[in-house]
């Protein structure tokens, strides 16, 4: 069978179904949740479905906040490396000189990021 073919299958096949696949792993570890806290899934069955978006967004957004702060964090010691270490600064410029401007900091922060994990099992 050709890929054109395959793709053409699974896009058929994606079509019938009635919205997203399903994965039994994640199935099995949300049934067996189920079986052992059925208070907690009775109380969420009285939730409305409002109430349930906004908890997923909440959980989302807390997620995302970790994740930028993480970022943030991992910048900051970056730059912090790269002060006290102008010699792999000035290499790293050159190494991303190149590289579009809204994408430079991305670019130093993981050069940085991978000298200084360098430097650290020198030590």
């Amino acid at each position: 069978m050709s890929l054109k073919e395959s793709v053409e299958k699974k896009l058929a096949e994606a079509r019938k179904s009635n919205g997203p696949k399903r994965n039994p792993e994640i199935d099995a570890i949300i049934d067996r949740y189920m079986k052992e806290n059925p208070e907690r899934v009775a109380y969420l069955k009285t939730e409305t479905k409002d109430q349930l978006v906004r908890r997923a967004v909440l959980r989302e957004a807390l997620k995302s906040d970790a994740s930028q702060r993480l970022r943030l964090k991992e910048s900051e010691a970056v730059g912090k490396f790269l002060k006290e270490n102008p010699e792999i600064a000035q290499d790293i410029e050159k190494r991303i000189a190149r590289v579009p401007d809204d994408r430079k900091e991305q670019a130093r922060v993981r050069l940085g990021r991978q000298e200084a994990t360098k430097s650290a099992l020198k030590m």
